[in-house]
């Protein structure tokens, strides 16, 4: 395979956030991952790029699922790759995004996270990573927010990407206020609410919990489409003005998780 073979010039298109949107397909890079990508059946994985070292690994995975496998040089996967983790990825995969309605996350027990204006990509990974692991029904992102598809993103998530639902809103308020209409109750955490995590019902299903901002917070919109906005406390003493998004909604949904008897 050489830079202009149809293959090659398919995955590295993805490596621009247009090509992504274009697409509605993604990378995702290492050998960790593309096997994830490969044996899970939420994803949806189109072609798989590796070393030769790597061929007797991932070959039988691709056959089972009838997805072309293409052998490429260490400089050409580099390429794909980009700048900084070159040493350590041996096989890169396509998969197609995983983008469902709001509506179609919620069920009769469903606990969602959603992300208002989340800015990091990174955060976006860790918070689908999050949610996957605590048991939610899927990652509700609201517009302003990161691509959850770029790089940064995806090798945050580890894997989670490849088998938890996104969904996206172009007008959060509206969707949250949908959402209620069809029986969810919306939770949004703020530190400038008056009533603790602690203090709140969190035991309801369908329940939507809502993460803001890193620097601003939940916008005041968000906050009148809830049906509560709470706190995560901190000790009275301390210089930090707030916790990082992810480790809040990791605190917030294990309140809820710790509530209905699951842990």
């Amino acid at each position: 395979m050489n830079l202009k073979h149809p293959a090659f010039e398919a995955a590295e298109r993805l490596l621009k956030p247009q090509g992504r949107r274009e697409t509605g397909s993604y990378l995702v890079e290492d050998r960790h991952l593309v096997r994830q990508a490969l044996e899970a059946p939420q994803a949806t994985v189109e072609a798989a790029y590796c070393v030769a070292s790597e061929v007797p690994a991932l070959e039988p995975l691709c056959v089972a699922r009838g997805i072309p496998l293409y052998v490429l040089t260490g400089g050409l996967l580099q390429k794909l790759t980009g700048t900084g983790y070159e040493t350590s990825v041996t096989a890169v995969a396509i998969v197609k995004q995983h983008i469902v309605k709001p509506a179609e996350l919620l069920s009769e027990g469903a606990l969602v996270l959603c992300g208002e204006r989340i800015q990091d990509p990174r955060n976006v990974g860790v918070l689908i990573r999050t949610a996957e692991a605590i048991g939610c029904t899927g990652l509700l992102l609201s517009a302003g927010s990161a691509e959850p598809f770029s790089r940064q993103a995806v090798r945050s998530t580890t894997g989670s990407i490849l088998r938890l639902p996104l969904a996206l809103a172009g007008d959060l308020p509206k969707t949250l206020a949908l959402l209620r209409e069809q029986g969810a109750t919306v939770v949004a955490s703020s530190g400038a609410a008056t009533q603790t995590a602690a203090q709140a019902t969190l035991s309801v299903r369908p329940l939507v919990l809502v993460m803001g901002n890193e620097q601003e917070g939940i916008s005041d919109e968000v906050a009148a489409a809830s049906d509560r906005v709470v706190r995560l406390p901190m000790a009275p003493s301390t210089g930090a003005d707030s916790y990082n998004v992810t480790v809040a909604a990791g605190m917030l949904l294990y309140e809820a998780i710790r509530r209905d008897h699951m842990v």
